[in-house]
């Protein structure tokens, strides 16, 4: 009975462990946790291995003859092991599970926002990297554009583009087929993305209409708007806007992106990666605004 209750409490400690850390107990959502530099479940099975050695050798101390991997076999076999054995099967079966977990999420969950570099030593080619990194996950964003406003003129600074995907979305979209059954080539693309960008140039060019629209309400300047289209979606934000000084130049940071999967529009996906992708853009201006 005792060696059970010894066994039952090292079961007991790795399962806090794992349920606290790796899933919601801890309160942050698990794209959250693996994400930001992807080091923490690796880090916490390392542990967990490390743990069931240490477990196993005392085992093996205590049980002169008998080697670690008898003692697994035996518990495998016989289901009847000392209670430091059972304890390093349970470290190791959770060790296992999260390589696995890390391995799903690097795979299939885009980064999170704090993954990029807040001071860069090029802060374009940081903004580059979150761009192309958003878009090119299924599921959400085909095209996005970040661009630095100086006294009421854009100018594009960083692009992220998945020109497959926009191949795909215009042979979906209804009255763009070509006389070849709906083939567009590269240029089509192109084309589309100079659209685009004109577009970004154009809802940019009424950002002051929509405020004027919305002052009557109190609640401030516009900051964010999307358009939730027939087919798929367009999103707009003034990440960063500061008036100008005397004799200077008023700064901005404005992002367009847009969506053209309306599935991935409906069940929000398309949002939660531009919601991320303007958090990655704050955070890695988070070394600038501090300087």
């Amino acid at each position: 009975m005792s060696e059970l209750l010894q066994a039952a409490g090292y079961a007991a400690i790795v399962y806090l462990l794992f349920n606290y850390l790796v899933t919601f107990g801890s309160g942050r959502p698990l794209v959250e946790w693996i994400n930001p530099g992807r080091r923490y479940l690796p880090v916490l099975a390392v542990t967990l291995i490390a743990g069931a050695y240490g477990l196993l050798r005392i085992a093996a101390l205590r049980n002169p003859g008998t080697t670690q991997a008898q003692l697994l076999l035996r518990l495998v076999s016989e289901e009847k092991a000392p209670a430091e054995v059972v304890g390093g099967m349970s470290m190791l079966v959770f060790a296992a599970a999260i390589l696995l977990l890390a391995g799903w999420c690097f795979w299939t969950l885009p980064r999170a926002p704090q993954c990029f570099n807040a001071n860069p030593t090029d802060l374009v080619k940081e903004y580059n990297r979150a761009l192309k990194h958003y878009v090119r996950w299924n599921g959400g964003l085909d095209f996005a554009i970040l661009c630095e406003v100086r006294n009421a003129k854009l100018q594009v600074i960083a692009t992220g583009t998945a020109d497959r995907e926009i191949l795909k979305g215009l042979n979906r979209l209804p009255g763009l087929h070509t006389d070849l059954k709906g083939e567009h080539t590269v240029s089509d693309v192109a084309e589309q993305k100079a659209i685009w960008t004109d577009l970004a140039m154009s809802v940019f060019t009424k950002w002051p209409t929509l405020n004027e629209w919305l002052y009557p309400s109190r609640h401030g300047k516009n900051v964010a708007v999307t358009f939730d289209l027939r087919y798929g979606a367009i999103f707009a934000e003034m990440v960063e806007e500061e008036p100008a000084p005397p004799g200077g130049d008023s700064i901005g940071i404005f992002l367009f992106a847009v969506a053209m999967n309306q599935y991935e529009v409906n069940n929000m996906t398309a949002m939660r990666h531009f919601a991320n992708l303007s958090q990655a853009v704050r955070h890695v201006r988070t070394g600038v605004m501090k300087g």
